[in-house]
Formats: structure tokens, C-alpha cells, sequence
């Protein structure tokens, strides 16, 4: 695995500054103020990387300190994993969704894709969302997933802005009010041969979702969606999931940058990147599922 070098010499990027990860990875930040920058930073890392496996990206709204699932993040433990393991039992029991992911191939398999597709609609597990395309990447940054409080799982995506009403008014503005971030992690290439999209070394799991589910679940095709966790033996820390420690480069565009490069184009719009069940029959399969099916805190997220 090869990280980007701090000294690199691009037009319309330079070298923020080093951003050092609990896990102990430390990598370059790279502000980006062109998209021929972006495209070449991101070039010269999966060029550099090609023998090693592929480069994959994640936007961010801000950096953080790792990057734990979203199950396990807040906790020492991986305790919770016994409370969705059994949603994944039963979705591979569970009819019409069970048939539309051909769970009934291999139980190995069938549970990863369970467990993949779960995470893509908003339940919680031990993957993380990933991408093979950074217009999505640059989308997921610059739009802010708000939750409703006072429903459960229902959630909706904001543009953000620029402050300026408060910049004006003095008011204290950070560099995560201005700016979003896109990871690139590098992962190894697979140990053996793909199966359904499924890649796996004795480290890593990778899905491709486009591969692994049929297009009747279309928010992953939507997304150019993949998800990646680690392998590790149930009882382990939280922090042994952290993925933190694949990332080989941090890319920093200002909000108004990345609007104005991707535009106000209809297939980078929410409507898209997240359709109705009226669009997306998996998703329609998952909300028609019975009340109880998921307990209280690991429902399907539903956006509006």
C-alpha cells in the first residue's frame, strides 16, 4: 500500500498538512481547488497502487479520528453485532427478499450480501459504505444527512452552503463549515476469485453491491455502491474495525468548489442517489417487511 507523498507538485492542489488516525496511520490532506487536480491526485493513487489492489473512495462531511462502522462506533466492545446478526438470519429467511439476493446459493456468501445490503439501506453493521466513483464521493460530502428526531429512521439530505450570514456577522466559522473531504483507501486485491461480486483476503471482505444484488434493489446501482469491513474473530475491539487504517490520501474541497463542479445534473440529485420504493422494489420489499422484523434502533432508514 502506497500513500501519497506530502511533496507532490500539481497544479491546482497543494500539501495542507498530516492527519494522524488513532489506528496510527498518518496521511497527506491535499487541498484541491480544480477538477484537474482532483482527477490526477486520484490518478496518481490508484496508479501507485495498481499492484498493491484498487483505490476506493469515501466522502466525508468532516475528518475524524477514525473509521469505525457505524455499529460499533462509541463502543470498546463489538457486543452489538449479536443484536443484528439476527436480522441478517432473517432476512435470508424472509421470502421475497431472500429470493431476490439468491441466498440460497452459498450461507457464507449469502450472509455477506445480506449484511452488505443491509448496510446500503441504513441498518447498522459491521461494513462500511464505500465507492468506485468520486462525483458520488464529492456528492456524500457535500450534502448533510439530517435525521428527524422525533420519527425514527427517517432521515433527509441538505446541501450545504457556504455561511455567509455568519462569516459577516463575526461569528465563528471552522474549516469543516467550509470545506468536505474525500478518503481514498487502497485495498489489497483478493486471495481468490470474486464470487458475486464478493472479494475476500485473509484480512478484508469488499462487496460489490452491483455484482452481489440484482438491480430490483436499485440504490446500490444508483450509488456505484461497495461496502468493506475487516475480518476479525467476534469478541474483538471496536477499534480492531477500524479502517482507518487503509487510507493512503485525504482530499479537501471547499463546499461552493464541489457544487459548482457537479452541477445541478438530475442524476446527482437525492431523488436519484436515494429513490422511492415507487423506483427502488428492494427497498419497497425491505419497508414491507412486519412491524417487529427489525428491533427498535436497527430499522431501515427512510428518506424524504
Amino acid at each position: 500500500m502506497k500513500i501519497l507523498k506530502s511533496t507532490l507538485s500539481i497544479p491546482g492542489a497543494s500539501f495542507l498538512k498530516m492527519h494522524d488516525f488513532d489506528c496510527g496511520n498518518i496521511v497527506p490532506i491535499y487541498d484541491v481547488v480544480s477538477i484537474h487536480a482532483l482527477n490526477q491526485l486520484i490518478g496518481h493513487a490508484k496508479f501507485n497502487n495498481k499492484e498493491y489492489g484498487e483505490v476506493l473512495y469515501r466522502g466525508e462531511n468532516k475528518l475524524h479520528s477514525g473509521l469505525i462502522p457505524s455499529l460499533f462506533r462509541g463502543c470498546k466492545g463489538t457486543t452489538k453485532w449479536s443484536q443484528v446478526s439476527p436480522i441478517v438470519n432473517k432476512i435470508l429467511q424472509s421470502g421475497d427478499v431472500s429470493g431476490a439476493i439468491n441466498a440460497g446459493s452459498d450461507l457464507k456468501i449469502a450472509r455477506h450480501k445480506a449484511e452488505g445490503m443491509l448496510q446500503h439501506y441504513g441498518v447498522q453493521t459491521r461494513f462500511i459504505d464505500l465507492v468506485d466513483n468520486h462525483w458520488v464521493a464529492l456528492w456524500m460530502g457535500l450534502y448533510k444527512c439530517t435525521r428527524n428526531k422525533k420519527i425514527e429512521h427517517y432521515y433527509h439530505y441538505e446541501r450545504r452552503m457556504i455561511p455567509l450570514v455568519e462569516m459577516a456577522q463575526g461569528r465563528m466559522v471552522n474549516d469543516d463549515d467550509l470545506c468536505q473531504y474525500i478518503l481514498l483507501l487502497a485495498l489489497p486485491k483478493p486471495t481468490s476469485p470474486s464470487v458475486d461480486g464478493i472479494e475476500q483476503t485473509d484480512s478484508f471482505v469488499k462487496i460489490d453491491l452491483r455484482q452481489a444484488l440484482p438491480s430490483v434493489f436499485l440504490r446500490p446501482h444508483s450509488q456505484h455502491g461497495l461496502v468493506a469491513r475487516k475480518k476479525m474473530t467476534p469478541g474483538k475491539y471496536a477499534k480492531d474495525y477500524d479502517m482507518a487504517t487503509e487510507v493512503i490520501g485525504i482530499l479537501r474541497i471547499r463546499i461552493d468548489h464541489a457544487a459548482q463542479w457537479l452541477g445541478d445534473g438530475e442524476l446527482l440529485s437525492q431523488d436519484n442517489l436515494f429513490p422511492s420504493p415507487m423506483n427502488d422494489c428492494g427497498y419497497d420489499m425491505l419497508l414491507q417487511l412486519p412491524d417487529g422484523f427489525f428491533p427498535k434502533y436497527y430499522g431501515i432508514a427512510k428518506y424524504v
